[in-house]
């Protein structure tokens, strides 16, 4: 063996040694590499991409939510009717250069094809988008299936898969770790608190529909440091009030896509209503109700997430951050949380307004709501 050849050989031995043998074509970490990229997504299913996909469908908001957080969101060319987050999705709608797929629950596979797509993301959570699949196949369309997204550790596979295949794995990366830095640092100063204060989420309030175990919800619950008091049931259950009475929450929060009246109006309502006004939450002025972009932020397991967190621990444990927030919170949430997220919140116009049946038929079936 020559010079070249021993020295090749060591090179080879000393890089096994440390691990770092980088196999080249297959996991690019940015453009300017060559491919293919393969990942296993959430059905098992082996996808390839031989180059970075410059047609994406999102057949989700919390999809669509993290492909603009990636930094590649003018690469979307179709997303759903209830994406409008960050504000570029609402204006692209209004100019033409995003069309719509149809619902978060009720998507059209002949709209999907259309769109023409080099890469279509699928919402495992959601039945609907699952049986689109032999559609998709047989009209030979590239997919990928997506976590539903019940766990933080679900939520940042979702991300490093979608940068992976979408060829941003440095910027998935990145996201990962601001998130979790955020985290970090909201735990960090919930070390201080003194108490855990006991509560109930609720998605609707008659009748009473709320979050138990086994939900992206609870795992929010449980980084601010909150005691969910029906943390024993698991999904969306209903319960009735006088179960409220006895479980008797320390604060109520209330997250609500599609308000019957404004918000001040049903918390004077429950503090008026016999029943109500005897639940210690109610009583003692602790009721927040989230609507618009606030409530987006507690239903769409994305990159917003974080943000959940700190609005959650802020009502929680307003000593520790010296924090008052206001009790119906809406588009603005912004203004109470460190870190702004990707784009701006939209206005009330473009707030979703998924009806109750949707809301009830996804939460009992433990689907993210969009």
């Amino acid at each position: 063996m020559n010079r070249k050849g021993i020295v090749a050989v060591l090179l080879v031995i000393a890089l096994v040694a440390v691990g770092t043998i980088v196999v080249l074509g297959m996991n690019p970490s940015d453009e300017g590499e060559e491919g293919p990229v393969t990942v296993i997504d959430a059905a098992g299913r082996a996808v390839t991409t031989s180059e970075a996909p410059k047609r994406i469908v999102s057949c989700s908001p919390s999809l669509t939510e993290i492909v603009y957080a990636l930094g590649i969101g003018d690469r979307l060319v179709a997303v759903t009717d209830y994406c409008d987050w960050p504000e570029d999705v609402v204006a692209r709608k209004a100019n033409g250069s995003l069309v719509s797929i149809g619902g978060y629950f009720t998507p059209s596979g002949e709209a999907v094809i259309a769109a023409e797509g080099d890469l279509i993301l699928i919402d495992k959570g959601v039945q609907a988008q699952m049986d689109m699949v032999s559609q998709l196949e047989a009209s030979e369309q590239r997919y990928i299936v997506l976590e539903k997204g019940t766990t933080f550790d679900e939520i940042y596979a979702a991300i490093s898969m979608i940068g992976e295949i979408c060829w941003a794995e440095e910027e998935a990366e990145a996201l990962i770790d601001s998130m979790k830095g955020r985290l970090a640092a909201i735990e960090e100063a919930l070390g201080d608190a003194e108490d855990i204060p006991s509560l109930v989420f609720a998605v609707w309030l008659d009748p009473v529909y709320l979050s138990g175990n086994g939900t992206f919800t609870q795992d929010v619950i449980l980084h601010a440091q909150g005691e969910n008091v029906y943390s024993n049931m698991t999904g969306w259950p209903e319960v009735s009030i006088e179960s409220l009475l006895v479980q008797d929450p320390e604060y109520l929060l209330v997250s609500m896509m599609q308000l019957p009246t404004p918000g001040e109006e049903i918390i004077s309502g429950l503090e008026n209503d016999t029943m109500w006004a005897e639940v210690s939450a109610v009583r003692d002025g602790n009721v927040y109700i989230f609507t618009g972009q606030a409530d987006n932020v507690f239903c769409r397991p994305g990159p917003r997430m974080v943000d959940a967190v700190e609005l959650m621990a802020k009502i929680l444990h307003p000593e520790v951050f010296d924090a008052a927030l206001p009790h119906v919170i809406g588009n603005d949430y912004t203004d109470w949380v460190t870190s702004a997220p990707v784009g701006e919140a939209v206005t009330g116009s473009e707030v979703n307004n998924l009806a109750l049946i949707g809301l009830i038929q996804a939460r009992t079936d433990q689907v993210p709501l969009p």
